[in-house]
């Protein structure tokens, strides 16, 4: 692949430049892409990254979910104090 191409892929990345791995699932929270899937974004093909691209919402949707639940239950525990 010439480096035009792989630039012009890499610009319709899911990345939102939001990086961080969520320590149980391995998804990034800022586009939902494992660590697998991020490096090899550049070489999967059409079809492999619209599946993912269908998926990756709602994997970010159930971090933020989880995230939020568990700072509700921690901001709900130190009022209790």
């Amino acid at each position: 692949m010439k480096d035009a191409e792989l630039i012009a892929q890499a610009e319709m990345s899911p990345c939102v430049g939001v990086c961080g791995l969520d320590q149980d699932t391995g998804w990034c929270y800022g586009c939902g892409r494992t660590s697998m899937e991020i490096e090899g974004w550049q070489v999967f093909d059409d079809d492999k990254r619209e599946r993912l691209e269908e998926e990756l919402p709602n994997r970010v949707k159930q971090l933020l979910e989880r995230r939020r639940a568990e700072r509700g239950s921690k901001r709900g525990s130190r009022r209790a104090r």
